[in-house]
Parts: structure tokens; C-alpha cells; sequence
């Protein structure tokens, strides 16, 4: 029994984890991942261009969800395994069930959707990162922006964002002075940039298995090449809905959003694009590698084959005559000369030799 691969464990899982709800009604809150242990961690930041407050809370209770005047609040949620909290923390802010349940699910494709009503605009998206076994992983993050703040949903704690929170420490560039849109943006420019360090790790793996299969043309290196491709495909399916989201966040009645945010908003979309254009091109260059692995494949079988069939060919008259000799006949030439036998032999090597000269004039060998 072969072993599974982890895109196939993670595959049977998902689809467990979907018949967890099968039948359960729109808008059920359960969160769809693996259950945590350990404590929900809200990053809660507050600032503007003179003031700034940073504080984790690990007890939710403790936690103060309301958003300070003339200022922006930030609240990154790490930790999702605990339903009830963040029910809670979507009663405060007015979040839509289906909202909720989108971020508890958390394996979803990119997704955007505006909610005029409440002024919200909703956005899910991946996180990628390759663990020291050298596997794809991927994490979920869920933006909610509203009028003053912006919620920030992770399924597991990681280093994302800390770059941004340190330029809201320090003051530097004009982050402080914008509005929670502009925020927003940040966020969206930092997952993005983090996709760009992923495919370079990709165009290296790309590279090494390119070098290989010209090094080692008699190694099938096929199973390589279907992985990287196969990871080059989730990635395509995970980053190229973000060209749709962005195209919402730029309409014009995306009210939430300010007209210089857009600008910035189109930087992003441009990297998408770039991004998702050398997706394309690296799935291009590993079909041509197949193709070269197979070639080489064949070369090496066609190698193989031309060496038995030239075995063989030298050993069709040799066969002949040791059959004639095997004969029960008594007037065989040579049968009773007392050198016959070490005649035969010869006249058996002289034809291999001359065969294999013949075979090396024409290049055959």
C-alpha cells in the first residue's frame, strides 16, 4: 500500500471536515480546522497621528472591542477554535452570521463581499509558508473593515504583520495619519509581497530539478515534477481570486474605500497580476520538463534495447553453429578432428568480432 502524499491527507481531511456540516442551516457557526489547545490571542492597537496604544489580551473578557473617536482600532484575532468568542466579538461589531461561519471555515478560496447596510466590507485570503519538510502549507486570514477599524482574523499565530505593527510604533511613513482603508491596504501589500518569497523559493526548486534531469538523464525524475506542479496549481487557485477582490475594492461605490487608497489599492493588484502571470510561466516550464524527462526516459529505454538487440544479433550465428553441432549426425565436419573443438571456438570468436567491428564502423555501438 503506497503512502499518502500530505495534499491527499489534507484533501480527505477537508472533506471530513465538510460532512461535519452537511445539513446543519446557513449561518451555523463551527469552526472547520483542527481544535487548538491552547488560548484565542487578540493584538489590540489603537492609534492616529499623535497617539497609540498596544496591548495582547489573552482572556477575552478583559478585551476592549470599542473603537476609540478619531482614531483607527486594529484587532488581529489569532485563534479560532473558540466558537463562542468569536461569536461574541461579531454580536459587538455587527457582523452577518455567514460572515462568522466564513471565517470559522477555513478552507475556503479568496473571497470579498460588501455589506452596505453596516458599512463592512468582508475579505478571506492564504497566508503561504514551506515548513522545514519542505512542504506547502497555508494558513487562512480574514479582513473586516468598518467605519474606524479593521478586524483581523488568523487561524494560527504568526510573524504576518509585525513589520506593519512596527511601523505604527514608530511612527514612520504616513500609516498613522490614514484612515483604517489605508490600513487595509497595508495588510493586503504585506500577504501579497510574502507570495513573491514563495515562488522565488519555487524558481529555485524549479531550477534544481532542471539541473538534474540534464545530470542524471538515466533517473526518472517525474514524481518531483508532478509535486511542484501540483503545489504550482494550489497556488494559482489560492492567489488569483485576489484579482477580483481587488477589482471590487476599486469601484467606485466601495464607499469604505478612499480615492487615494485606490491608488495604492492598484499597486497591489498589479503584483497579483505579476504574481499570477509567473504562476502561469512556471507551470509552462515544468510541462516542458516533463517533456524533457520523458525524452530522456526513452532515450535511455531506446539505449537499453539497441544493447540487447545487438547482444542478441551477435549471438544468432553462434547459436546457429553450436546448434549444428548438437546434432547426432556422424559426419559432422570437424566432429573427430582432435583440434575441432578449439576450431569451432575460434571461428565462433572471429564472428563475434567481426560483427562487433562491422557494428562499431557504422556507429551502431
Amino acid at each position: 500500500m503506497q503512502p499518502q502524499l500530505p495534499h491527499q491527507q489534507k484533501n480527505r481531511r477537508i472533506k471530513r471536515l465538510h460532512k461535519r456540516k452537511t445539513g446543519l442551516p446557513p449561518g451555523t457557526l463551527l469552526y472547520t480546522g483542527e481544535k487548538k489547545s491552547s488560548e484565542i490571542t487578540v493584538h489590540r492597537i489603537a492609534y492616529n497621528s499623535t497617539n497609540y496604544a498596544e496591548k495582547i489580551f489573552t482572556d477575552g473578557n478583559k478585551l476592549n472591542l470599542e473603537v476609540p473617536e478619531d482614531s483607527v482600532l486594529w484587532l488581529n484575532i489569532n485563534g479560532l477554535h473558540n466558537e463562542k468568542f468569536i461569536e461574541s466579538i461579531g454580536n459587538h461589531f455587527g457582523l452577518h452570521n455567514l460572515i462568522l461561519e466564513d471565517i470559522l471555515n477555513v478552507f475556503q478560496i479568496p473571497k470579498a463581499e460588501e455589506y452596505p447596510e453596516t458599512d463592512q466590507f468582508y475579505i478571506t485570503l492564504n497566508e503561504f509558508y514551506i515548513d522545514d519538510q519542505g512542504k506547502l502549507n497555508r494558513d487562512q486570514i480574514s479582513l473586516l473593515l468598518g467605519k474606524g477599524y479593521l478586524l483581523s482574523f488568523q487561524e494560527e499565530e504568526g510573524d504576518y504583520f509585525e513589520q506593519i505593527r512596527e511601523r505604527l510604533r514608530t511612527a514612520k511613513g504616513k500609516l498613522r495619519k490614514k484612515n483604517a482603508d489605508y490600513l487595509l491596504y497595508v495588510l493586503l501589500d504585506s500577504i501579497v509581497d510574502s507570495y513573491y518569497i514563495i515562488l522565488d523559493q519555487y524558481s529555485g526548486q524549479i531550477d534544481v530539478v532542471e539541473e538534474t534531469i540534464f545530470e542524471k538523464k538515466n533517473t526518472n525524475h517525474l514524481e518531483t515534477i508532478h509535486q511542484l506542479n501540483k503545489d504550482m496549481i494550489f497556488l494559482r487557485r489560492s492567489i488569483a481570486p485576489l484579482q477580483e477582490i481587488l477589482f471590487r475594492l476599486l469601484k467606485e461605490d466601495a464607499v469604505l474605500i478612499e480615492d487615494e487608497t485606490r491608488l495604492f489599492l492598484r499597486d497591489v493588484l498589479d503584483h497579483v497580476q505579476q504574481v499570477v502571470s509567473q504562476i502561469d510561466v512556471d507551470r509552462e516550464f515544468l510541462a516542458d520538463l516533463v517533456q524533457t524527462n520523458m525524452a530522456n526516459m526513452n532515450s535511455h529505454l531506446n539505449e537499453i534495447i539497441k544493447l540487447l538487440t545487438l547482444i542478441s544479433t551477435i549471438f544468432i550465428p553462434l547459436t546457429f553453429i553450436v546448434g549444428v553441432y548438437g546434432m547426432n549426425f556422424e559426419s559432422i565436419p570437424l566432429l573427430h578432428q582432435p583440434n575441432g573443438y578449439f576450431i569451432v571456438w575460434g571461428a565462433m570468436i572471429l564472428i563475434s568480432v567481426i560483427q562487433i567491428l562491422i557494428f562499431k564502423k557504422k556507429k551502431w555501438l
